[in-house]
């Protein structure tokens, strides 16, 4: 893998995106709140949205929240609607949950058997697959591509007679990179059709090309054994609200179904209606990605640093000191940011068995321009770059 490389230094990058961004972004949309535990650290290791949410949604959820005696099971319902219309599905293709994470453990547990396997990538996200390992069953892990993507051939590979799921998270995490839609949907079609294709696209409305160019969820229409799933929590700005839903056959999230454990909050599905809407406030979450992105890139080119290329809420980087030594510079001055190699959820979890947490490798969150200027300036430091 090549070091990436610009001779433009990144402030001058930074500052000329945020003159082209001014008569871009919505009035008011730099509200972002604060969490509610503020104990002065730089958050940037859990891919939380900086931006926060749009400001309709907050309007509605002030004006609603007297409601809150009533079981209002209409807003679901109309979230729902929203869900299936944005997906061109019929609304029994959607089954909400309270983020994403829901749709990946149902999965797992109807699944799941001892004997049967789910087959993933090296460094990929792990909530399906410790759910799936949990229930007894195993997992295969192909290694990715020169570009730390998914190699398609050689997941195709591991698939055999007890292959149950195909688990793929695009972009992926924690490395960040975007499949190439057109070789996604190719392996996708190209897996067996009594095996489930899960696509995670949880990060997918922050790449470049847009969500509309990567989606693989009008596939699900064409086959059967494939879910496709999505949450609020990042482009959306509403981890904390808990909303997510995934897409499928009827059929498919009836297996699911049997392990569902409730829908999101009233207040909850009224907020997510709203960002639906506001499709102007998610281009400017997509664009403010962007331009952070190529502030963190080109300040590590200019340090030598090698990253993944970055398309989702996160920048994978190889600094060549061990992940440890620099979480722990980092964490001393209050900056938290992700460690190595197997790090690959947002709650840090034992790596599965034969794949090691040491290395290199750092996943940092991307957040403001001045907080990734704080983390930056910190790894200049550390590598004597100043």
């Amino acid at each position: 893998m090549t070091t990436h490389w610009s001779a433009v230094p990144a402030r001058r990058l930074v500052g000329a995106a945020v003159l082209a961004f001014a008569s871009f972004a919505p009035a008011a949309a730099l509200f972002a709140g604060k969490p509610t535990i503020d104990d002065g650290n730089v958050r940037i290791s859990s891919n939380e949205n900086p931006y926060g949410f749009t400001p309709k949604a907050l309007e509605r959820m002030k004006a609603s929240l007297d409601s809150g005696n009533y079981y209002n099971g209409n807003e679901l319902g109309e979230l729902i609607g929203l869900c299936a219309a944005r997906e061109a599905v019929p609304e029994d293709y959607i089954i909400p949950t309270p983020g994403s994470g829901p749709v990946l453990m149902m999965t797992a547990w109807a699944y799941a058997a001892p004997g049967k396997n789910v087959v993933t990538t090296d460094s990929g996200y792990g909530q399906l697959v410790g759910a799936f390992l949990a229930k007894g069953g195993d997992a295969k892990y192909a290694p990715l591509n020169e570009k730390m993507g998914y190699d398609f051939s050689a997941l195709g590979q591991l698939i055999d007679a007890n292959t149950a799921i195909v688990y793929i998270c695009n972009p992926n995490n924690p490395t960040g990179v975007l499949a190439d839609p057109t070789e996604l949907r190719k392996f996708i079609l190209s897996v067996p059709p009594e095996i489930l294709v899960f696509v995670d696209e949880a990060y997918l409305e922050l790449a470049d090309t847009g969500l509309k160019a990567n989606t693989m969820a009008p596939l699900v229409k064409v086959r059967k054994n494939l879910i496709i799933s999505r949450t609020f929590s990042k482009g959306y700005a509403m981890a904390g609200m808990r909303v997510g839903y995934g897409v499928g056959h009827p059929d498919v999230l009836k297996n699911l179904r049997q392990y569902y454990y409730g829908g999101v909050s009233f207040i909850s599905a009224i907020a997510a209606q709203e960002a639906i809407k506001d499709t102007a406030y998610l281009e400017y979450i997509r664009q403010s990605y962007h331009d952070v992105r190529v502030q963190v890139t080109s300040e590590l080119d200019r340090l030598g640093v090698k990253y993944a290329e970055p398309q989702g809420a996160f920048v994978y980087f190889n600094s060549g000191l061990d992940a440890a030594v620099i979480q722990k510079h980092m964490r001393d001055r209050k900056i938290l940011i992700g460690g190595g190699r197997a790090e690959v959820s947002e709650t840090p979890r034992a790596a599965p068995p034969g794949r090691s947490t040491a290395g290199t490798w750092c996943r940092v969150s991307l957040g403001t321009a001045e907080e990734m200027d704080l983390f930056l300036g910190e790894l200049g430091k550390l590598l004597g770059k100043t």
